[in-house]
C-alpha cells in the first residue's frame, strides 16, 4: 500500500481500507470497521477547530502517520492521518479480525492465553476501537509515528466483500455531524463493534 492511498479524503480512504491487513510487531489484524473524520468540516473531529494542539498535532501532519488519543481516562484509540498536510483529516480504526498473534492479543486484552478465553471474550477480542488499540499494544506514545518509516508497522491492501455505510457511533452532541454517514464496516464480520 503506497502512502498516496492515504493522501485522499478520509471518506474515500475509509471504505477502501476495509479488508486491509495491518501488522504491528507480532500482531496482524484485518481491518473490518472504520470511521472517517474531516477536520474543520466535521464537528465530531478532534481537529474541528482547524488549529493543531499538542494532542491533535499529528492529525495536521503528513498522511500515513498515526494519531492515537486517550479517552475516558482509560482507553486509547488509533487513527491513520489522511489528506494533505494541514487538513486535520483521519480515519479511526474501529474493529478488526485477528490473523496472527492471538496469544499476545489475548494477554493484552484479558491477561490470559487465547486457548483459555471464553466464547464471550473471543467475540469481544477486537470489536471496538479501544480494544483494537489495546490489542496492538499502542498508546499515545505512538501518536505521530509514520507507518512507512517505523519497522514495527506493515500495511497491505485487502478487500471487503460487502460494505455497509452508516452513521458514526458515540458522537451524539456533534451537531449536524452526528448524522454524517461516515462509518463503514464489512457485513457479517465478527470484528464489527455494532451492526
Amino acid at each position: 500500500m503506497e502512502r498516496s492511498f492515504f493522501e485522499r479524503s478520509p471518506v474515500d480512504v475509509a471504505p477502501d481500507l476495509l479488508g486491509s491487513v495491518l501488522t504491528v510487531n507480532a500482531v496482524t489484524m484485518r481491518i473490518v470497521e472504520v470511521e472517517a473524520y474531516l477536520g474543520p468540516h466535521d464537528q465530531a473531529a478532534h481537529s474541528y477547530s482547524g488549529r493543531p494542539t499538542k494532542r491533535t498535532a499529528p492529525m495536521f501532519g503528513p498522511a500515513g502517520h498515526l494519531y492515537v488519543y486517550f479517552t475516558y481516562g482509560m482507553h486509547h484509540c488509533l487513527n491513520i492521518v489522511c489528506g494533505e498536510i494541514g487538513q486535520g483529516y483521519a480515519v479511526l480504526l474501529r474493529g478488526a479480525e485477528v490473523i496472527s498473534g492471538h496469544d499476545l492479543v489475548a494477554e493484552r486484552r484479558f491477561a490470559k492465553s487465547y486457548a483459555t478465553l471464553t466464547k464471550a471474550e473471543q467475540k469481544n477480542l477486537v470489536n471496538g476501537p479501544a480494544k483494537l488499540c489495546q490489542a496492538f499494544g499502542l498508546t499515545t506514545e505512538d501518536s505521530g509515528v509514520d507507518l512507512y518509516r517505523d519497522e514495527r508497522f506493515q500495511i497491505e491492501v485487502g478487500e471487503a466483500e460487502t460494505i455497509v455505510q452508516t452513521t458514526r457511533i458515540g458522537i451524539p452532541n456533534a451537531g449536524e455531524a452526528t448524522a454524517y454517514p461516515w462509518r463503514f464496516y464489512e457485513s457479517g464480520s465478527t470484528g464489527v463493534s455494532k451492526n
